[in-house]
């Protein structure tokens, strides 16, 4: 604050002894200095904001696939997914979750905290099935 303060009384001691026209010329040039600066400034703020925002929002999402043969997906999914489950009767107790809340709690379930992009296939066959063949 000082710094401000002493800058600011030798900068106005300077313009006194440049004359109206030339201390006029002085302050264009400076407002120009330190209109680009608070611009730079300003850019850089709202780059890292928006940077920070989109850090978050890429963040895994809590997902949980609890039944049978269930799929859930935290992001975006561009391969097939597939469960086939026969023959079981109940479905096992959850286990509990793994990273940032995501787990699959039934039997030949599927939980993806983010985006997928390869295909994703799961195939239990339980004692049930075998007894009706």
């Amino acid at each position: 604050m000082l710094l401000v303060v002493v800058g600011a009384v030798g900068g106005g001691w300077f313009l006194l002894g440049e004359g109206l026209d030339r201390a006029e010329k002085w302050i264009s040039i400076v407002g120009v200095c330190v209109s680009t600066a608070l611009s730079g400034g300003g850019l850089l703020l709202g780059w890292l904001t928006w940077r920070q925002t989109r850090a978050v929002s890429r963040a895994a999402p809590a997902v949980t696939a609890p039944g049978i043969g269930a799929v859930g997906i935290g992001g975006r999914s561009s391969g097939e997914i597939r469960t086939d489950v026969s023959g079981v009767a109940e479905s096992t107790s959850p286990v509990p979750g793994g990273a940032a809340g995501i787990h699959a709690g039934g039997t030949g379930s599927v939980a993806v905290g983010g985006d997928s992009t390869a295909p994703i296939s799961t195939r239990v066959t339980g004692p049930d099935a075998q007894r009706r063949q």
